[in-house]
């Protein structure tokens, strides 16, 4: 069964960052830091997702990894089978990868590869347009 890696400890690493730090830096806790990076978190917000992005300026398949090798002993998030994207609607045979987080226990939010990348485009223009606001004052 594929499996998702987190790279957070690595990208935090070659920042040379502490799970402190990253933690002042994005207002998550070291607790659910350490959980992600250790594979024992359930899953991720898309907040989280995206000021952990933001801190550390990588793009959310930067940050995770489709990893096809179940028997890979880095931590992971293992992928669940569900239906369809809840922004595109596209039926998980149709990309390459589908991705739940939670909004609440009842109603899990899905995500696909298309929409992630998405996502990655619009978060590299958002951070284009505010620095070049930042630049213009």
């Amino acid at each position: 069964m594929s499996k998702v890696t987190c790279n957070l400890s690595t990208l935090r690493k070659q920042r040379n960052l502490r799970q402190t730090d990253l933690s002042k830096m994005t207002g998550i806790s070291q607790k659910a830091l350490s959980e992600l990076e250790t594979g024992k978190s359930k899953g991720v917000s898309f907040s989280t997702l995206t000021k952990l992005c933001d801190a550390l300026n990588v793009t959310v398949d930067q940050l995770f990894e489709l990893n096809p090798d179940a028997d890979q002993v880095q931590a992971t998030i293992m992928l669940i089978e569900k239906p369809s994207c809840s922004f595109c609607g596209k039926n998980e045979a149709d990309v390459d990868l589908l991705v739940v987080g939670k909004v609440n226990s009842k109603s899990p939010v899905y995500i696909c590869s298309e929409c992630i990348e998405r996502s990655n485009a619009l978060l590299i223009s958002d951070r284009a347009s505010r620095a070049e606001a930042s630049t213009r004052r």
